[in-house]
């Protein structure tokens, strides 16, 4: 029962801080869909002679959101370690009765339910502004998502156990940004190589689901082997990565320092 308890603790937790802080979380959506309206703008304005072009906006518009989603989804991870050493409070994490890995994996679950909350909301947004319209699956998007992002964690724990050591490595999440984007630009269908790197086969079934009407029930054995399988390889990975720091960082003391 502890292990449920403090995942309800977490969700709770996470719940105060998002309400709380509200303002931060709104003027980040405007300041996404402002971005999204002036490259949506240019995009459109290119592609008025060009049919192919002006038929990717919607894979544009989908593949932007799902950009705003992983770029919080993987950062996540690693800003909230670097936060509660700056902070004091990551000791304090440890000394509960389950271990640290739980609170994080708890975390990640809670997270992911309000990313995918929010990439619907800011793609209905994107549907009004740009009289787009795209398959709405919510329970076909949520499932895949849910999956999914668990393989841009097991990153996220990486980097993680890398801020545990170096504390701060906000440049090399920056550095990251970049990598991302290109991850999210390759598809599997012209490079299949690329379908197994994290979040890349996720992102090509939610595409799917949103501009052919595709839904899980038609998912075949093959998706859910990639994309089941390409979520727990990386985040076994990222769990053994950032065991890896987390044992180097005890083993010096450097645990509460900042």
């Amino acid at each position: 029962m502890k292990y449920y308890y403090s995942f309800l603790s977490i969700a709770k937790r996470e719940w105060i801080e998002l309400r709380r802080y509200w303002f931060n979380s709104f003027i980040g959506i405007i300041m996404y869909v402002l971005v999204f309206v002036a490259l949506f703008a240019g995009a459109q304005s290119i592609g008025q002679n060009n049919f192919a072009l002006m038929d990717s906006l919607e894979g544009f518009l989908i593949g932007y959101a799902l950009w705003f989603l992983a770029m919080g989804a993987f950062s996540d991870t690693a800003y909230s370690i670097v936060d509660e050493a700056r902070k004091g409070t990551l000791e304090q994490l440890y000394m509960t009765e389950v271990p640290f890995t739980w609170l994080l994996i708890s975390k990640n679950i809670v997270s992911t339910i309000i990313f995918v909350f929010l990439f619907m909301i800011i793609t209905i947004v994107q549907m009004q502004i740009t009289g787009i319209r795209l398959n709405l699956d919510f329970f076909s998007i949520f499932v895949t998502l849910f999956i999914s992002l668990f393989s841009l964690y097991g990153v996220g724990l990486i980097l993680a156990g890398v801020g545990l050591i170096f504390k701060k490595i906000q440049n090399l999440l920056g550095a990251t940004q970049f990598i991302l984007v290109a991850i999210m630009i390759l598809s599997p269908t012209t490079v299949p190589i690329v379908k197994f790197l994290p979040f890349v086969y996720g992102r090509e079934l939610i595409m799917n689901i949103m501009r052919n009407g595709y839904s899980i029930v038609g998912f075949t054995l093959l998706d859910w082997t990639f994309l089941i399988g390409n979520a727990v390889f990386y985040m076994a990975v990222g769990i053994y990565g950032y065991k890896i720091s987390e044992k180097q960082v005890l083993k010096r003391g450097m645990l509460g320092q900042y």
